[in-house]
């Protein structure tokens, strides 16, 4: 009598990735809030958006914590892989963004939650570094992926810069000019990496996209710090938007590159980011194009998350999410370990 192949559970192919979605969902109410700031569009889009990303944090949090039970090798192989250790991150930077959402309901929650995420922030990022520096790392590996555990300290000041308690502003300083110092050198890396070695698949070349994340961020948070129109808001502001223009087309290849992939919600984020540093640039720009331009870039925000959601929806209820595809398997090696240790 043959035995019948046992199939894989849902867990097992559940990657740190998939908190992409988090932080694109988080990062969407952020803008919808601005919406309602400047054009009183209703706040219910926006309070709607932070319920489901509070919501999915929960849900996504339980998920992977069953799978650290039920399947810790899985998890040990994820985290021990040079690119896609990465992707933890995108938890910490939840934990950072969603007090962002709790802070009109309870503004002690909120801080102790942000507290919590910048220590973690800390502590990963110098772990990843450290890491790093005590190895040798083949250039191939320095996709942009890199920038989630060092540069992620630019997302302490996102919600940072709205406490108020002692040491906050300082606090948030120090990471601000930790994130911006390593997000020059990285950016420069990959961008060698880029240049001189073979052109990254199809399929993750959407990644492309987390290349705007920092620029983004950095606006946003020199603009809290100042509220000024000066040099240098305009020089990140402008670099970031020449970074968009560059990379922005890759996510056309979404819907045609390869099967859908979870980690693609990676490029949210970076969208929702420079969507909200042009709503501030515009609040500092009288001139009608920059009125339009946060228009534009929230409707293509809202369109990219809601078909990266439409996509994941349908492929758990079709048990595809997180079924491997040996095609797409094999197009983004660089970016997924194996999921299972090899004989």
């Amino acid at each position: 009598m043959t035995a019948t192949k046992a199939q894989p559970s849902l867990l097992e192919f559940l990657p740190a990735s998939i908190f992409g979605s988090v932080m694109g969902l988080t990062g969407l109410s952020f803008c919808w809030g601005w919406a309602t700031t400047k054009w009183g569009v209703s706040g219910l889009i926006k309070d709607l958006l932070g319920g489901v990303a509070i919501l999915l944090f929960l849900l996504l949090t339980i998920a992977y914590l069953l799978k650290w039970k039920k399947h810790p090798e899985l998890v040990r192989i994820e985290f021990n892989h040079p690119v896609s250790v990465s992707f933890f991150g995108t938890f910490i930077v939840s934990l950072l963004l969603l007090p962002g959402v709790l802070f009109a309901y309870s503004k002690p929650l909120a801080t102790g939650i942000w507290a919590t995420g910048a220590v973690l922030m800390a502590a990963f990022s110098w772990f990843v570094f450290r890491r790093w520096l005590g190895r040798q790392q083949d250039p191939a590996n320095a996709l942009p992926a890199w920038l989630l555990p060092i540069v992620g300290t630019l997302d302490i000041p996102v919600v940072g810069a709205r406490l108020a308690f002692p040491g906050v502003h300082e606090i948030n300083l120090l990471f601000f000019a930790i994130g911006i110092a390593f997000a020059t050198i990285l950016m420069t890396i990959i961008v060698y990496r880029l240049l001189f070695f073979p052109p990254l698949p199809q399929a993750i070349q959407p990644s492309l996209m987390i290349l705007v994340g920092p620029f983004a961020l950095a606006t946003s948070t020199y603009d809290s710090f100042t509220g000024a129109h000066d040099i240098v808001l305009s020089v990140f502001f402008y670099f970031d938007l020449a970074l968009l223009v560059l990379f922005g087309s890759k996510l056309a290849l979404l819907p045609v590159c390869c099967p859908f992939r979870v980690g693609w919600w990676a490029v949210s984020f970076p969208l929702v980011a420079f969507t909200i540093a042009a709503f501030r640039y515009s609040a500092q720009v009288p001139s009608k194009l920059f009125q339009l331009i946060p228009g534009i870039l929230l409707a293509l925000s809202t369109l990219v998350i809601l078909y990266l959601l439409v996509q994941s929806l349908y492929k758990i209820f079709t048990h595809q999410l997180f079924l491997p595809d040996p095609a797409a398997e094999n197009a983004t090696r660089m970016l997924e370990p194996a999921t299972k240790p090899q004989p």
